[in-house]
């Protein structure tokens, strides 16, 4: 019961917020469609990789939607007979889904771009793929990440009044920033930097010259210390009706 509880939560709040990332990749797409035409017509530059080009964006769209998703779909879920604990482990279950499947979908029209460009001799930035699979670890742990940060702004705004929100909006801001502090430039760079995964010598991407493996722990850290803040707030959370 407990599984079948949390795996609810899981799928539908993960097709539930796939289905509106359908327009995130739609307008973004079309968007960097649109600057490729410019750039061609009138000569500027911009990032040439749909993958790279997604990245930012992403991490926006990831804190925005942790912020509407939060706690709005607790009330729903608790009229169904699901835990609160049940919630929580589906609700994180359900962004890391979709924090792989983004980077996924955005990897699988890079690929078709890149099989265009051998075609058609498109102008395309192919050094992502010197590097692809920790590029891809750092994007999907980035907008993950983001998710959490706008996660636990909603919960502190859901579970307090307006003027203690904005202590959690600090804290968000705070543990993102220890969150860029470990990664350093690496998280622009390591989009077009090639480096290995057991290298201890990434002065290039990491400024602290830490692993890339030792980065990834210290992401833990901040991701479990997030989770323990939405877990302990959530625990015992008083529903608003409305």
């Amino acid at each position: 019961m407990k599984r079948n509880s949390i795996k609810k939560v899981t799928l539908d709040m993960y097709i539930e917020q796939m289905k509106w990332s359908v327009w995130f990749i739609g307008i973004l797409m079309a968007v960097y469609i649109g600057l490729n035409i410019a750039s061609s017509l009138y000569n500027f530059s911009f990032v040439e990789n749909l993958l790279a080009f997604s990245a930012g964006s992403s991490i926006i769209y990831m804190f925005v939607i942790g912020i509407i998703a939060g706690a709005t779909f607790l009330p729903q879920f608790l009229k169904l007979g699901v835990t609160r604990t049940h919630w929580f482990y589906g609700t994180v279950a359900s962004a890391m889904l979709i924090s792989v499947t983004l980077p996924l979908i955005f990897s699988m029209f890079a690929g078709i771009e890149y099989m265009l460009s051998l075609l058609f001799n498109l102008r395309v930035d192919v050094s992502l793929l010197n590097n692809y699979f920790p590029s891809f670890l750092l994007y999907s742990l980035n907008i993950f990440v983001s998710y959490l940060a706008g996660w636990l702004i909603n919960v502190g705004y859901y579970k307090f009044n307006w003027i203690i929100g904005f202590i959690f909006i600090a804290l968000s801001v705070g543990l993102n920033a220890v969150y860029a502090l470990i990664w350093g430039s690496s998280i622009i760079t390591l989009y077009s930097v090639k480096i290995d995964l057991f290298d201890n010598n990434l002065e290039a991407a990491v400024p602290t010259g830490s692993s890339f493996l030792m980065s990834a722990l210290g992401t833990l850290g901040v991701v479990l210390v997030t989770l323990f803040i939405i877990r302990s707030l959530t625990k015992k959370i008083s529903i608003k009706i409305k």
